[in-house]
């Protein structure tokens, strides 16, 4: 339940008490309740406030119970990966547009006033064919020489649940604690032919990793109007499954215009790095996201 400050609600029950054991329940909510005996003392009082009507209970008239925000746009990509050899920069070393496509959605369902759950998932995939390699690196264990031509393919999904809980609210702005839990799926294959002097050579390694991750931070949103808000979004964890450590950081800071009760658009900056230490048999490295979202937003 959330309502605006100072909302008065008419109580009007013939048992004294339990009039005033369900005010008190109203109170706690944050509404303003007035106890009546019955319907006739209710309609004789003749200085009662202004009662709170039924509505979306919020004082901008915007729904706030359910929230999704979900669009598909480009993103900047910084990874450097390493799998049974030392570290590629998959955009210097490969060729990768630094562009990378990718598909978000995020859903927020308000279970109380100060309570929020939210569920993300987001997946980033990119490829290049044809690309000349300038230097000799180690991949899946196998050299890959200068001078081949390589395919390559790199994607990942990150799905990830968050708990909130509004340490302070208003009518106009909240802010607290955030903790989540998610999972992480990276994938990264390189092919490559060619000849090197007079030796014909033909390579193909991919590799996919997942690693559950976590994280603890905070959140915080404020309504510049009626219709605009204004939000942001604080998340980090550091985690040693088993002998590999890894990190994940996610941040974003944006703001929301809702054209109609239930839609708008809303504009974001948005940083994702994902850290993991690699091993003779498992991909790792370091995974960088970053730049600017347009999006769709809607409210239930």
């Amino acid at each position: 339940m959330s309502a605006p400050r100072h909302s008065y609600v008419a109580v009007i029950d013939d048992d004294e008490s339990a009039g005033r054991a369900l005010g008190r329940l109203l109170r706690a909510e944050g509404f303003q309740p007035v106890c009546y005996l019955s319907a006739e003392a209710f309609l004789a009082d003749t200085k009662r406030p202004v009662f709170a009507q039924s509505s979306s209970g919020n004082w901008n008239g915007l729904p706030d119970r359910f929230g999704i925000d979900a669009g598909y746009f480009g993103l900047t990509a910084e990874n450097v990966l390493n799998y049974k050899g030392g570290n590629v920069d998959f955009e210097k070393d490969l060729g990768l547009d630094k562009g990378v496509s990718t598909f978000w959605v995020d859903g927020t369902w308000r279970v109380g006033r100060r309570h929020q759950l939210k569920l993300s998932y987001t997946r980033f995939s990119r490829e290049r064919a044809d690309f000349t390699l300038e230097r000799d690196f180690v991949w899946g264990g196998d050299t890959y020489n200068a001078g081949l031509s390589a395919t390559t393919k790199s994607g990942s999904d990150i799905l990830g649940g968050y708990y909130r809980f509004a340490v302070y609210r208003n009518d106009r702005f909240e802010i607290g604690p955030a903790v989540g839990i998610g999972y992480l799926w990276l994938s990264a294959e390189v092919r490559a032919t060619g000849t090197i002097g007079d030796a014909s050579r033909s390579l193909d390694h991919s590799k996919n990793t997942g690693s559950l991750t976590g994280a603890l931070g905070g959140y915080t949103n404020g309504w510049i109007t009626k219709r605009l808000v204004a939000r942001a979004d604080f998340l980090y964890i550091k985690v040693s499954p088993g002998d590999r450590k890894a990190s994940n950081t996610d941040w974003r800071l944006g703001a929301d215009y809702y054209f109609f009760p239930n839609a708008g658009l809303g504009v974001q900056y948005k940083y994702n790095k994902y850290t993991q230490d690699g091993n003779t048999d498992q991909l790792g490295g370091e995974v960088v996201y970053l730049g600017f979202q347009v999006f769709l937003a809607l409210l239930f």
